[in-house]
């Protein structure tokens, strides 16, 4: 699991919301072991994008997004009937404290070029999920760097 943890704030880090000001939660999983089809039909149910994967030990270890259904077996024409999210998962999980500002969370979305981060404790318990779109809904000084990121795919250091 790759983690990201708080350097000490700065004045105006002190004053921004946190990553648990707008984490969502309870997050959707499924075990490695779960067909891609229920996976699909967890995302279709809960209408969400993505489903993080736990181990045998109710950890989290992956995360599988339609992205990852689309360009891992869709476009390979892989039989979605015999596949497992284990096969299919993004890993290593990439994770962040609870405490982390929303500023240190765009740039380490920016950094590993990813639009959704896992939220665990320091016991590695999953607590949540922020993404992107969370950041832009509630930080407006964020907007240009994440709308770069994506639509880049490059972090200029803005931040």
């Amino acid at each position: 699991m790759q983690e990201a943890y708080d350097k000490p704030l700065t004045e105006s880090e002190a004053r921004s919301l946190t990553v648990r000001d707008i984490m969502s939660y309870p997050v959707v999983t499924a075990s490695e072991k779960t067909s891609i089809r229920e996976i699909a039909k967890l995302m279709k149910k809960h209408s969400i994008d993505a489903i993080v994967i736990t181990d045998k030990t109710a950890a989290p270890a992956g995360i599988i997004t339609e992205g990852d259904i689309v360009r891992r077996l869709v476009s390979t024409k892989r039989n979605l009937w015999f596949v497992k999210a284990g096969h299919v998962m993004s890993r290593p999980l990439i994770t962040v404290s609870r405490d982390m500002t929303l500023e240190a969370a765009a740039r380490f979305m920016a950094e590993k070029k990813v639009k959704k981060l896992c939220v665990v404790d320091a016991n590695r318990k999953l607590l949540g999920m922020i993404t992107t779109e969370d950041i832009t809904k509630n930080a407006g000084y964020l907007i240009n760097v994440l709308e770069e990121v994506i639509h880049t795919g490059y972090y200029m250091g803005l931040l």
